[in-house]
Order: structure tokens, then sequence, then C-alpha cells
């Protein structure tokens, strides 16, 4: 029995080691919201990694495990806000919203592998994380006004599915520098991604240099902080930014480089 164990984990060791293919691969995703569902939101310019693996030799499938990191929006804006006691202070807050994703999905490839053009179709499942950093300068002003935290983040994950179809080009096709056939390739897809469930997010795109006193307008929610003058210790409590609650959906476009070995 434990002769026949061990060949078998042998054998499983050895098919997985010995007959294995795979892709490694970076690329620029280009993310665009679906405007009717998220009016608030702006388009997304990262950088990716990507990994694919097929667990048997000429299957056309890979599993294949997508990261990016990109920016939708970076601001710094002048804000002066004015207390009950009649101080005031003015500052700059310097705003970065990002949005990174984690997608794990099955890519099926089509057509043989020794063709210039191969396209391919994933479906995929994964997590989108929203994270907004508000920093606030540190005030110089004659009332002495300070915020009790300089540092605000915003940030909310959760569950998303969708897909991609794209193409992979071979460059040895292309570029005769590339001796290595079918080794290295250019991929260019379009993808589309959906939420299970609503997101909060903030985008300072539609912030602007304010005078905020006690009446200040609303979006679906604020981001407050506390002020504190030193001089009376009295606390006041101002909006520095702006939240928004929809679905997400966006399409996107992605360019890379992709390894095969």
């Amino acid at each position: 029995m434990k002769k026949a164990l061990l060949f078998f984990t042998f054998s499983f060791v050895s098919l997985f080691s010995f007959t294995q293919k795979g892709q490694i691969g970076v690329f620029i995703p280009i993310d665009s919201p679906i405007k009717s569902i998220m009016p608030n939101m702006n388009t997304n310019i990262g950088f990716g990694i990507q990994g694919s693996y097929s667990p048997f030799y000429g299957a056309p499938f890979y599993i294949e495990i997508k990261g990016s990191w990109g920016t939708y929006s970076q601001k710094s804006l002048e804000q002066t806000y004015f207390f009950s006691d009649s101080s005031q202070t003015s500052t700059n807050v310097y705003y970065k919203s990002s949005l990174r994703k984690y997608l794990l999905g099955t890519k099926f490839m089509i057509g043989n592998d020794f063709r210039a053009v191969r396209g391919f179709i994933t479906p995929q499942i994964g997590l989108a994380k929203y994270r907004t950093n508000i920093v606030i300068t540190d005030p110089s002003d004659v009332d002495d006004c300070k915020p009790l935290d300089r540092k605000t983040t915003q940030k909310d994950i959760g569950f998303v599915y969708g897909g991609e179809i794209g193409v992979e080009i071979s460059l040895d096709r292309i570029f005769k520098t590339f001796e290595d056939e079918n080794k290295h390739k250019l991929l260019i897809s379009g993808s589309f991604l959906n939420g299970f469930n609503h997101f909060e997010y903030a985008n300072v795109r539609y912030m602007k240099d304010e005078i905020h006193g006690t009446n200040v307008t609303h979006a679906d929610a604020d981001i407050n902080t506390t002020f504190i003058n030193l001089s009376t210790n009295e606390l006041h409590e101002h909006k520095i930014g702006e939240l928004y609650h929809t679905s997400l959906m966006n399409w996107g476009l992605n360019i890379g480089y992709v390894y095969n070995f």
C-alpha cells in the first residue's frame, strides 16, 4: 500500500514538474467606468502582472492569476475652514485614489500554439479594492488650528466577476531579433468587470478649492476630520472629502508582454 501511494505521489509530482507549461507577463490596464452605473468615477490607469499555468502539456487552457494597481484620481487643493468662534485655517490637502484588482481565471486558448496570432477568452473572479489617501499639511495660521488626524484613509474591498477576450501576437514573426519561436508575445485584450455588491469610494476629481463653514453640500456621504483650536481647545469637524456608493461596472483595455515557457 505504501509503495502504491509513493508511486502515485511520484507520478503526480512528475506530471506537474516535467510536462507543465506556463506564461508570465506584464501589462498596462486602462479601466473605464460605465457612466450610467458609476457617474462619479473616472478612468483608472496602472500596471499589472500575470502568471498562467497549464496542468497538462498541450492542454488548450491555463489557470491564470492577474494583479493590477492603478490610480484614477490625484489632486492637491487649498482648503479654508471657518469655525464657529470666527477663527479660520487654510491648508493644502493632498488626495490620491487608487483601484487594485486581484483576479483568478481560466484562460481558454483559440487556435494552435504555432499561429502568429492566437486568441483567448478568460472568465474571471476575484477582488477589487478602492483606496483613497487624504493628507492635510500642517496649517500655519494666527489662530493655531490643527487637524487631529493629518492622514485619513478611506477604503472598500469586495468580490467581482467578469471576463477578458483578446489575442497574443508572436513577436518573432514581427521582429527578427527574437530568435525563440512563440516565446515572446504581444498581448492585446478587452475586459469587463462587475461587482457582486455595491462599493463605496472617493473621487476627488469633483472636489474644488473651497471655503468650508458649518453648512456643506453632501454627496452620498462625507469624509470628515476634526480640527482643534490650540488656544481654546475647541473642536470642530469639517468635511475633507466626498464618498459615492454605487455598483462597480467597467470596461477595460489591456496592453502587455507575455513570455511563454
